[in-house]
């Protein structure tokens, strides 16, 4: 009689599809009928999935010591930034922060109040000569053509007005030293006109003599002069009386 042979070949686990009932190999992660992916083995209870760094060997970090704060996250709101060492202000000029407090940048010296600037408008380019020659037809009127209306408006107000008390001043006394000085003085500021007209149209501001904050000391030297001389006058008069 023949010995009937058995197997001895291990048994293959198979996994049911929950979703078909189709038969699949053990590990398959989907099914081989309908394609459905098979949920992952849960953990067993008390026992947590190795997390990257405890996989390669490299220590999970340490938790924080009690009372630890974290630092405050830096902000920045333009040239200001709120950060762990208090607040500060970058200089528009170099880029070096300094303290809140400080009146001037450390390095070159610029001071906070630029910060609050208005950043000047971009001038059109003109030729200097005949910016120059346009200001000398009238004062103010080279500013004018540079697009500096400000300067081009005062300063087209006080030559106007010197060359009025001129011309008052020559017609109700004749040329006298009245009539002289304020023609000088508007000669004066004629020529003064085209000359910072001209630098403004080469860019060299710094050599401009008379600048935004001069116009008010400018007129008020002019308004004591003419006191002076109207005092002067009546005093004259007064004596030949």
């Amino acid at each position: 009689m023949h010995e009937q042979a058995t197997d001895t070949r291990p048994e293959i686990e198979a996994v049911r599809c929950p979703n078909c009932g189709g038969l699949n190999r053990a590990g398959a992660e989907w099914c081989g009928q309908c394609l459905d992916r098979f949920a992952p083995p849960s953990s067993p209870v008390g026992v947590s999935a190795p997390s990257p760094q405890s996989a390669i060997g490299a220590p999970p970090p340490p938790p924080p010591p009690p009372g630890f704060t974290a630092p405050p996250p830096t902000v920045s709101s333009g040239a200001i930034t709120v950060g762990k060492d208090g607040i500060t202000w970058t200089c528009k000029e170099c880029d070096t922060a300094n303290p809140f407090d400080a009146q001037e940048c450390s390095v070159c010296g610029t001071p906070f109040g630029a910060l609050l600037r208005e950043p000047e408008p971009e001038r059109p380019t003109r030729d200097p000569n005949t910016v120059a020659l346009i200001s000398l037809f009238f004062p103010g009127a080279g500013h004018g053509y540079l697009g500096l209306w400000g300067q081009a408006i005062a300063r087209a107000i006080v030559s106007a007005w010197v060359m009025l008390v001129t011309i008052v001043a020559g017609v109700q006394g004749g040329v006298g030293f009245m009539t002289f000085l304020f023609g000088a003085i508007a000669f004066g500021l004629w020529l003064v006109a085209a000359h910072d007209a001209y630098r403004e149209a080469t860019g060299a501001t710094g050599e401009v003599l008379f600048r935004n904050g001069y116009f008010l000391w400018v007129v008020l030297g002019i308004l004591a002069l003419m006191m002076g001389m109207f005092v002067m006058q009546a005093l004259q008069a007064n004596a030949a009386a």
